[in-house]
């Protein structure tokens, strides 16, 4: 059976590799951009089954990025989790009105994310 897949956007080396970690110790096979110019990229070749998204990224940011992916119909259905720093009033409520599934502020608790994870998963009937 073929591992799933997560894409990892983040443009800060340490969170990658924090996420990748986490990801990789619960069956997941890791693809990863530092830009969301760099995801649209290998989205199309590497087909994840989600998205870890920064929403502030150099260039395109993750809400536009999330934008663009649910208007595409080879994307639309891609659960997009934003994993960001960006933790003001407010904040979470413009991610979901742009199409991410899940909101999670960083420092990433590293306990409490794969079960995060799974019921975001679960809650859209990915398997």
């Amino acid at each position: 059976m073929a591992k799933p897949r997560a894409l990892i956007v983040d443009d800060v080396a340490l969170n990658v590799k924090l996420l990748a970690l986490l990801m990789a110790a619960n069956g997941y096979e890791i693809a990863t951009a530092e830009s969301a110019e760099a995801a649209l990229d290998v989205l199309p070749t590497f087909l994840p089954r989600l998205l870890l998204l920064d929403l502030r990224l150099p260039g395109m940011d993750g809400l536009a990025l999330t934008r663009q992916l649910r208007a595409s119909a080879e994307f639309r259905d891609l659960t997009i989790i934003a994993v960001t720093a960006s933790a003001m009033n407010g904040d979470e409520a413009v991610a979901i009105a742009a199409g991410c599934d899940a909101y999670v502020t960083k420092p990433v608790d590293t306990r409490a994310f794969p079960g995060t994870v799974a019921a975001v998963l679960e809650r859209r009937g990915v398997r």
